[in-house]
């Protein structure tokens, strides 16, 4: 039997197909019981085969060719129904929900930009419904700070549909947050489930962001004391602004070892021959602004403060 008939047939009803297709019918005053079969049924229903009274009546394969169109055609009616279902389930999640902040005690307009959260557990559900729904984006701040020691077996991994469909996951580690013990693990577990890691010298704090829609801003260190659940426009905006400043002056990181984008990497290695900015420049096709940036962002992911001890600790860190 061939594997990919049971894609769209049962597997009775994929070798019932075969047999047809290599007898070229089958009698059904022979096989009386054919007739009621619910293999037979499914073939009839599904378009890869007909019953044929001419003469003697008769069971035969509809053509291939023209049987993958009709399964195709209905599997396309299928999805129809299904996403025309899935729009009035959207429609009326949105009439509940309209009728659920109604009944907040707070006022429905602040209720639907803000609210405080203090669940532990509710925090950590919202963090990855959040996830799951996003359409383009989600991003994350991750510190050293921990309620407790970091465990590789917690690493965020999302179904495989999520990347699948295009959404990006991007997180920034604070440098401090890579040297607790199972960190690097975790990291590397992270990288393998999808997510573009980055490292940072310091974070303020830690931080979930969902497309341009919604955030979770934490109200203590570890970001389980309690968080904020933001959904004001202007707020998520301005949290994404952050975000991207902080991503453009970060430096990736492959499983837990710091790998320099190719810029940056190119920037670094003429920049320790004693080439100037605008020598760098001209070199790269690149503006001498964009080479600044590129050596500031360096210096704040070695914690260093000039180009001499740039150097230096590039070669400690063995970029070079």
């Amino acid at each position: 039997m061939r594997q990919g008939l049971t894609g769209v047939l049962s597997e009775a009803a994929a070798k019932l197909y075969e047999r047809l297709v290599v007898s070229g019918g089958l009698s059904l005053v022979e096989h009386p019981d054919l007739d009621d079969r619910p293999e037979t049924r499914e073939l009839v229903e599904k378009g890869f085969a007909r019953k044929r009274y001419v003469g003697a009546p008769l069971l035969v394969p509809v053509e291939p060719a023209r049987a993958i169109d009709n399964a195709l055609m209905i599997r396309q009616r299928q999805l129809l129904d299904q996403y025309q279902l899935l729009v009035r389930l959207r429609d009326e999640m949105h009439a509940l929900q309209q009728a659920y902040r109604s009944a907040s005690p707070l006022a429905p307009e602040i209720d639907e930009l803000v609210q405080v959260m203090t669940d532990r557990a509710e925090i950590g559900a919202l963090s990855v419904e959040l996830s799951l729904s996003a359409r383009t984006d989600v991003m994350s701040l991750e510190t050293e700070h921990f309620s407790r020691p970091p465990d590789p077996r917690s690493a965020r991994t999302l179904p495989a549909e999520v990347v699948q469909r295009g959404v990006r996951l991007r997180n920034i580690y604070s440098r401090a947050a890579l040297e607790i013990d199972g960190a690097r693990e975790m990291l590397q577990l992270s990288v393998e489930a999808g997510w573009t890691c980055r490292v940072y010298p310091e974070l303020p704090m830690k931080l979930v962001l969902v497309d341009d829609r919604a955030a979770l801003l934490p109200l203590g260190p570890t970001g389980m004391e309690g968080a904020l659940f933001v959904r004001a426009p202007v707020i998520v905006a301005a949290l994404r602004g952050y975000f991207e400043l902080l991503w453009a002056a970060s430096v990736p990181v492959d499983g837990g070892a710091v790998k320099l984008a190719p810029e940056q990497d190119q920037v670094l290695r003429l920049l320790l021959t004693g080439m100037t900015d605008a020598a760098i420049a001209r070199h790269l096709g690149i503006s001498e602004r964009t080479v600044r940036r590129h050596v500031g962002a360096l210096q704040e992911a070695l914690r260093v403060n000039n180009r001499v001890t740039l150097a230096a600790a590039a070669v400690r860190e063995g970029w070079v």
